[in-house]
């Protein structure tokens, strides 16, 4: 089985990996660390030796200033190859003999006493030299001094030759750990890896006839029997699974063709109330103007009535004659303006009612048709009062469902009487605006009443949103006014609102449907 990045196998390989690097890591440092100290250690020592085995030399020379003498012994340092400089210098720090093999420069000054390195890098191999300082004396009087000036080149090749070995040695010692743990951790995890395989193969094929074994008896037994279990019981499950996605569907299928049914029910409902409520509404508006007419045809029997018996008894007079006649003139034009008025009313629920329930397009003055609309609601908006306020092109035509605009203007005005304005609401305003562009028409309705809370905004196109249930909301207006927009008129529609801040509306409509 081919191990990825992030398997169980290659986490394992790599913690122990990672761990024995860090103790690697750390031993080598501390090993070659405490080796290189030694080791200059060591030299110091060596050096601080040969220091005082010279001085030993060169003090009874020195002392009867003997200058072949201290020659003689300062040529013993050729056997040396690390001293490089050696300087016997009298008491008054002048040089008296000087051994300088390779012509080195000669410091300018001595101190101070004793044995140091100077001139280390910072790589551990780069020590620089080992410069000693020592006194001469003999019973304690001071004869002169002794300068030694050696090389550290034996120190640097043990170093590298150090990192060398401990470097290869690390190496070994890490592929080793990770062979031995990659051994370690498929032998340890053999038996999950091939329950992942068997999982895998599972969840390709849908193959539940699978099972799994395992030849000891420890935990791994458990978990293959309990996975085993678990596949029989699947495999018992898919048998009558069929069947029983089969039963569920058409279950769901039915319960979805009574929703649907309920659905449409619930909206032809919504229709008709709204149908009804337009139809009370012009019944109430055209009651007033044929209450003036039938008054105002009273008036001109009467009148009529009065000079046709005046004529016959010959009691008519001039001036009698006319003021009945300016009655009478009066008269007719207000019964001939209320006649126009019901005739309008009539004309415009026709032309509504028709619209809503003939569903073709026509080319239409949306301005004109609006206005027709709010007429139907005029007796219902004067109850709060509610001022409308219309606004858009007047000559604008559109070719579209007008029946669709009259349900969607209707429903907008009906939860605005019902949701956002009361019988105590002061200054209602309802503002109904309409631009356009090329191609779409931007259709904006806004009422400044008591608005909506996050919550009721997020459902508000949902069907059976309402807040208004007990007092004959039903929930379906807006939801009936979205369908409209989007699926009738292939727009979109946005709401804001927030509470006590009015409600704003505005949807996005083709000018032409195709």
């Amino acid at each position: 089985m081919r191990i990825n990045k992030h398997s169980i196998t290659s986490q394992m390989v790599l913690s122990l990996v990672t761990t024995s690097l860090v103790i690697i890591i750390f031993v080598t440092l501390f090993q070659a660390w405490y080796s290189i100290n030694h080791e200059k250690q060591a030299y110091l020592h060596e050096s601080q030796l040969q220091a005082d085995l010279v001085v030993d030399f060169v003090t009874a020379p020195l002392a009867f200033f003997d200058v072949q003498g201290i020659n003689t012994n300062m040529r013993r340092l050729h056997e040396n190859p690390n001293v490089i400089l050696a300087i016997v210098y009298n008491s008054d720090k002048s040089s008296i003999v000087t051994f300088n093999p390779n012509r080195q420069p000669v410091p300018n000054t001595i101190f101070p006493l004793g044995t140091r390195f100077e001139n280390s890098g910072w790589l551990p191999w780069e020590t620089g030299r080992v410069k000693t300082t020592l006194e001469i004396k003999q019973n304690n009087q001071l004869l002169g001094y002794l300068y030694i000036e050696k090389k550290t080149d034996s120190i640097t090749s043990f170093v590298k030759e150090l990192l060398k070995m401990v470097t290869l040695f690390s190496f070994g010692l890490l592929l080793f750990v990770y062979m031995i743990s990659r051994m370690l951790s498929k032998k340890i995890l053999q038996p999950i890896l091939t329950l992942t395989e068997a999982a895998q193969e599972i969840a390709e094929k849908s193959n539940y006839s699978i099972r799994v074994s395992h030849d000891k008896d420890d935990e791994i037994a458990y978990l293959y029997d309990a996975f085993n279990h678990l596949l029989s019981d699947t495999e018992s499950l898919t048998t009558h699974l069929e069947s029983r996605v089969e039963s569920r569907t058409q279950e769901l299928q039915d319960s979805l063709e009574t929703l649907k049914k309920t659905q449409l029910q619930l909206v032809e409902s919504e229709k008709m109330a709204a149908l009804g409520n337009l139809v009370s509404g012009v019944a109430h508006e055209v009651n007033t103007p044929l209450g003036n007419a039938i008054t105002g045809g009273s008036i001109i029997e009467r009148e009529t009535l009065q000079l046709l018996r005046q004529m016959q008894e010959g009691t008519l007079k001039k001036s009698i004659m006319e003021q009945k006649l300016q009655i009478l003139n009066e008269t007719a034009h207000l019964l001939l303006k209320s006649v126009n008025q019901a005739a309008n009313l009539i004309r415009s629920f026709k032309r509504i009612s028709v619209d809503q329930s003939v569903e073709d397009k026509q080319e239409f003055k949306l301005y004109e048709y609006l206005e027709e609309i709010l007429l139907t609601f005029h007796n219902k908006l004067k109850k709060i009062p509610v001022t409308v306020n219309l606004e858009g092109d007047h000559d604008l035509i559109i070719k579209s469902y007008p029946g669709v605009y009259a349900q969607i203007i209707s429903n907008f005005i009906q939860n605005s009487l019902l949701h956002a304005f009361n019988e105590s609401t002061s200054n209602a305003t309802i503002t109904i605006r309409f631009t356009t562009d090329e191609n779409h028409l931007t259709l904006t309705y806004i009422d400044n009443g008591i608005g909506m809370d996050e919550k009721i905004k997020k459902s508000a196109f949902e069907p059976f949103t309402t807040t208004k249930r007990n007092a004959g909301g039903t929930g379906l207006g807006l939801n009936i006014v979205y369908n409209l927009i989007t699926q009738k008129l292939l727009g979109t529609i946005t709401l804001s609102s927030e509470p006590y801040n009015g409600t704003k509306f505005t949807a996005l409509l083709p000018l032409t449907l195709p």
